[in-house]
């Protein structure tokens, strides 16, 4: 048997049959891979299997959520000494299917291991999976594990890492997720030793059909290139697919500058888009002026919003910006907003709200100046193009380097971070806002916080397709990262922190957290430690979610 094979789960068999619109059946079949270094089940055991099949279109009959129309997901149950599940059912057949493999010890219980495959057409012939035997990754729930080869052939189950060409990972960098599934991993640094750091031009691909990390590389077979080296940039993929690559810091004369530069990458020929490309929409690679530590958000309008920033003078932070852009996809042009925000900041975070009941608002949180930490927002009206003035509102305490996701009722949970700028100390506190709060015409931040078992800095959260929310990895004080990962349980107006039994291996800060199609999470790149000669973690991970 393969390396790192279930013995127990060799394969399960998903058949698609076609009654009325199709003259054959499709048959596809899938194997359960152990991750690589991963000891399954733990003390739980496995004694039964469920296979469901949903799609990603909302108006798909097996979108989950439509059994109040007696539509929804198909699900299959058998025994796992049985070895195979199969189901039959016309409406199997289709693009953007998902398949979900659960384990359960008994159905009354929560499933304690899972397999999720990324977006399929069952169908035979173009592309379809009809006829294939697809590789599945398997990982306990709430866990995390190892990123693993799942192409067939001598690699199979083996670990997958990034760094192939420059054997270490990379920190500063972006990951974003790709209208065909993949994830883009754009610039960022390494570290040669001696305190000497490479700011990248390269970008790597890691695809969860896979499970592989390879470099990209363009048609003539070499690494392709970036127009300039970047880290700390902003990567955000537009509504036609491309990815705007924005600001960041590059070495120029050898000194670490903020960048004023902006490309596109065109994924449907893997390269990045210079200014001017004939063949390709293109972007003016000039935004106006320089920015990094910014950040970046798709609005409802299907243009992108910049906002503050810093300014690097003679290798060093100087000057932070209360400046925002805005990126026309359709025009490929920038301009300015209409009104700036009421205080400089970087190391923040902007949240689009909920368009349906907010008209595409984007809520700017904390950050940093000059000043120090803030605890200040700003509210982006896209109907003004601007910011709101007098909007007053504040976080319970100042904070930099925190996450913030919007959670599934329109509320913004905002988490850790350090409280004063230049100490890294970090802070353990989660508050929610909400725009909604009575008497309060620009919403502000609820009274009650709760607060994470860990404090951290530099970390990432994820809003899960449960409606709670993943914390993972972050800084701790003294510089060294932790492994500790936790969940924010979301309620009814109630919101409870959990820790997890699993812990991310190997630790890391400054890493990023991409949910994929399959509503896991994959996590790359990173620092172990703030001692300057470190290198960055090779190893991805991907955390495994409970099922919705």
């Amino acid at each position: 048997m393969n390396p790192g094979r279930l013995a127990a789960l060799t394969s399960l068999a998903v058949l698609a049959s076609c009654f009325t619109a199709c003259s054959s059946s499709v048959d596809v079949s899938f194997n359960l891979i152990n991750p690589c270094q991963e000891d399954l089940f733990g003390t739980m055991g496995c004694q039964l299997i469920e296979v469901e099949v949903s799609a990603l279109d909302p108006a798909d009959p097996l979108y989950p959520g439509r059994e109040v129309e007696g539509l929804g997901p198909l699900r299959g149950t058998c025994d796992i000494g049985d070895g195979q599940c199969s189901i039959s059912d016309e409406e199997l057949v289709g693009d953007g299917r998902v398949v979900d493999v659960r384990c359960y010890l008994s159905l009354e219980t929560e499933a304690v291991a899972r397999a999720t495959s990324s977006a399929l057409k069952f169908e035979s012939g173009g592309g379809g999976a009809g006829g294939k035997t697809l590789n599945l990754l398997f990982g306990n729930v709430n866990g995390f594990v190892d990123t693993t080869v799942l192409d067939p052939g001598d690699d199979l189950g083996t670990c997958s890492k990034l760094g192939i060409t420059r054997n270490q990972g990379r920190f500063g960098h972006t990951a974003t997720l790709l209208d065909d599934g993949r994830v883009l991993i754009a610039g960022g640094v390494i570290r040669l030793g001696q305190g000497v750091t490479v700011y990248l031009d390269t970008a790597e691909i890691y695809d969860p059909l896979t499970g592989q990390h390879s470099v990209l590389l363009d048609s003539s077979g070499d690494a392709a290139k970036m127009t300039a080296s970047r880290a700390f940039h902003t990567a955000t993929r537009l509504r036609d697919g491309r990815v705007l690559i924005a600001g960041g810091v590059g070495r120029i004369d050898d000194v670490a500058t903020a960048l004023r530069s902006a490309e596109i990458f065109d994924p449907t020929r893997d390269i990045f888009v210079p200014s001017g490309d004939a063949d390709s929409l293109s972007t003016p690679t000039d935004m106006g002026a320089p920015r990094a530590h910014h950040c970046a958000t798709l609005l409802a309008t299907g243009e992108a919003l910049l906002t503050g920033g810093a300014v690097y003078t003679t290798g060093s932070l100087s000057t932070y910006l209360n400046t925002a852009k805005l990126f026309n996809p359709d025009s490929n042009a920038w301009s300015d907003v209409t009104a700036n925000m009421s205080t400089a900041r970087a190391f923040h975070q902007a949240v689009l709200l909920d368009p349906a009941t907010t008209q595409g608002k984007v809520l700017v949180v904390g950050g940093e100046n000059a000043d120090g930490t803030l605890d200040s927002i700003d509210i982006y009206n896209p109907n003004d193009k601007g910011f709101f003035a007098g909007v007053n509102v504040s976080m319970s305490r100042a904070r930099s380097r925190f996450c913030a996701t919007r959670l599934q009722n329109g509320e913004v949970l905002v988490a850790g971070g350090t409280t004063t700028a230049g100490d890294f100390t970090p802070d353990s506190s989660v508050e929610i806002f909400s725009l909604m709060l009575e008497g309060k015409p620009y919403g502000g931040f609820k009274p009650d916080v709760i607060n994470l078992e860990v404090g951290r800095m530099d970390h990432s959260c994820n809003l899960l397709e449960t409606g709670n929310v993943v914390v993972a990895g972050g800084r701790l004080a003294g510089g060294v990262a932790t492994s500790v990962g936790e969940l924010v349980l979301i309620g009814s107006n109630t919101y409870t922190v959990s820790r997890l039994s699993d812990s991310l291996d190997p630790p890391r800060f400054q890493h990023t957290a991409t949910q994929l199609e399959s509503g896991w999470i994959l996590l790359a790149g990173g620092l172990p430690n703030s001692d300057p000669n470190t290198m960055g973690e090779m190893q991805s991970q991907l955390f495994v979610p409970r099922p919705r």
